[in-house]
């Protein structure tokens, strides 16, 4: 292992130029960070979304020069920047050209392209700042590493290449320079830009440091480590100061937004810790994420994945059939859809489907062309604006009164779908959206305060 620490920055991290140079200062606080990931600047990824979708003339400008006006105001406040000043000018351009091109045609692999201009200006940004402190940085574009192949919107990346890439291109860099490049992005075989989906940027900045391999991750957002719930949520969440993989992997699969539900796999494979912290209070600490932690508790952390979708399957044809379920999987699978929960009975299967937008695009799941193949097989039931509360602990599986605990405070809601006894780190709960937030409140109440 390496001394070298990977530094990840989210939007809001680099969202201004204050943001900015106080995130430049966590990254000169450590002499140990050698390389940098950084997301696009808050706001701005939306903004390129947008336009991937198409817009009328007045709302492109309009869109243009938001993204303009965020990336200016922190261009103003660099001097001698004329150089880099050029550099996002023409990124500006190409903004332009392509959301042009999506008015008449939208794809996944012009989003991509369009999508990716935010992490490029703001390493540009970042650069540029740090030289303008007499730091030795320097620019580095991901995708001449991060090969992945074409599933826009949500690339996976080839390991070993990156590996290999990275020893030849990156390493040699770091005894004279702090890099600093882009989360999200890649490329794929033909040269094409692609993406690794919505908050890619983590797993980008644990892959780099599974190359490199890292002396530990550093992910920096605005949030001081990972909490026992979301705060804004519930105020009286307690911060976690140290988790195992298997816990936080199971907490960002289940949507705690802190880290990326593909952040630990890296981690894991080279037992790589990965710190959380808060880069507009480094004093206030953080979480480490780590392979083991002394004496994990029976409950952890609950956490909450909103716009779930309900599939009820009904056929008589299941009663003692054979291959059924394999079936529905096969057409799921054409689909590249995969099933979070599922629970089945004699003639009926309910499984539930992540529709939060698991590209980059947000494109639906549920298009015509797979509710009319399942629907040859069997009826289709459809309900939407559901809500996944999964309680994320220890043993829970072989620990008795967990569903007196759980169960006991849940008598006011509804609740359409319970998965447990799978994995001995979940309880979850499918619930009414409009519930979601009680729900969580009462089970914190009970289980954590």
């Amino acid at each position: 292992m390496s001394n070298i620490v990977v530094a990840k920055f989210g939007g809001t991290s680099v969202a201004d130029s204050a943001a900015m140079n106080n995130s430049a200062n966590v990254v000169l606080s450590n002499p140990e960070v050698k390389v940098v990931v950084l997301s696009a600047s808050a706001g701005v990824t939306n903004l390129l979304v947008a336009l991937a979708e198409g817009c009328n003339p007045d709302l492109r400008t309009e869109k243009i020069e938001q993204i303009r006006h965020i990336q200016y105001q922190i261009l103003n406040t660099l001097p001698d920047s004329e150089v880099v000043r050029e550099e996002i000018d023409r990124m500006l351009e190409n903004i332009t050209t392509l959301s042009e091109a999506a008015s008449l045609a939208t794809s996944a692999a012009l989003t991509d392209e369009l999508v990716s201009h935010g992490e490029l200006m703001s390493t540009l940004l970042f650069v540029e700042l740090l030289r303008s402190r007499n730091v030795n940085a320097e620019w580095f574009d991901v995708r001449n590493i991060m090969k992945t192949n074409d599933r826009f919107g949500k690339a996976e990346p080839d390991v070993q290449t990156l590996c290999a890439l990275s020893e030849q291109h990156l390493q040699p860099r770091l005894a004279n320079a702090l890099v600093i490049t882009q989360g999200f992005i890649g490329s794929e075989s033909r040269g094409r830009t692609t993406t690794l989906g919505r908050g890619g940027s983590d797993y980008t900045a644990a892959l780099l440091g599974e190359a490199l391999n890292a002396k530990r991750v550093d992910i920096w957002t605005d949030v001081p480590g990972i909490y026992t719930t979301d705060p804004r949520v519930v105020p009286n969440a307690k911060r976690i100061d140290e988790i195992g993989f298997e816990e936080a992997a199971e907490m960002a699969t289940f949507g705690a937004k802190i880290l990326h539900p593909a952040t630990l796999i890296p981690a894991v494979r080279r037992d790589i810790p990965v710190f959380v912290g808060s880069s507009k209070d480094v004093s206030a600490g953080g979480t480490l994420v780590c392979n083991k932690t002394s004496q994990p508790p029976l409950f952890r952390a609950l956490a909450l994945r909103r716009k779930q979708t309900l599939l009820t399957l009904h056929s008589l044809n299941m009663l003692h059939a054979r291959g059924f379920l394999a079936e529905i999987f096969n057409i799921l699978a054409s689909h590249n859809i995969s099933v979070d929960l599922i629970t089945t009975s004699e003639v009926s299967i309910a499984l539930t489907l992540d529709t939060a937008g698991s590209s980059t695009c947000g494109t639906s799941l549920l298009t015509s062309a797979l509710l009319t193949e399942l629907s040859a097989l069997c009826r289709v039931e459809v309900e939407e604006n559901l809500a996944l509360v999964a309680l994320i602990g220890n043993e829970l599986a072989k620990a008795r009164g967990v569903g007196k605990e759980v169960f006991g405070v849940l008598e006011p809601f509804n609740i359409r779908m319970i998965s447990y006894g799978a994995s001995s780190h979940n309880l979850c709960l499918l619930v009414p959206g409009e519930d979601a937030e009680h729900v969580v409140k009462t089970l914190h109440h009970n289980l954590f305060e």
